[in-house]
């Protein structure tokens, strides 16, 4: 009897389970569709930063004399926290090149100012240039340190 008994409480525990499990399966939230989800990823994508003019930052943009680097200058830091930059240009058959880096801002800095950065790839001290590049892009990220970001960008004629 006292056998019965527990295959019946059991049969009971295992049919709630059945019922418990089979309402959250059914109840839950349909999947989203492909097209859903990119919608939504999009949406996310379109935050739009307000750009700064490069005036305002005292935003200076040069070639080296062989035009094979170049680098810029900021020099109205004033609530600069940190720079995001990505220099970008087509090399010889249309083949898109570029560098990006980030610089932060310290307390004591009166200006930001890069490096010459080349314009190519270097290994172990030597360089191989592009060529057939006749503008470069300089696309700045600006953060401040309230918080608020600006973009702006620049272009060179080489």
């Amino acid at each position: 009897m006292q056998q019965k008994k527990i295959i019946i409480a059991g049969g009971v525990v295992l049919l709630l389970a059945l019922l418990v499990g089979g309402y959250y399966l059914f109840s839950a939230k349909a999947p989203q569709s492909l097209e859903e989800v990119t919608q939504e990823e999009e949406q996310q994508e379109e935050v739009v930063i307000p750009t700064i003019s490069p005036e305002d930052l005292g935003l200076i943009f040069v070639a080296r004399a062989d035009k094979k680097a170049v680098k810029f200058t900021i020099t109205k830091i004033d609530g600069i926290e940190s720079v995001d930059y990505e220099i970008s240009y087509l090399a010889n058959g249309d083949i898109p090149r570029g560098a990006i880096g980030r610089i932060e801002v310290k307390p004591n800095d009166k200006k930001i100012e890069t490096n010459y950065i080349d314009l190519g790839t270097c290994s172990s001290g030597r360089c191989k240039y592009d060529e057939g590049m006749e503008l470069v892009k300089l696309l700045l990220k600006i953060v401040k340190s309230d918080g608020k970001s600006y973009s702006t960008e620049q272009s060179l004629d080489l």
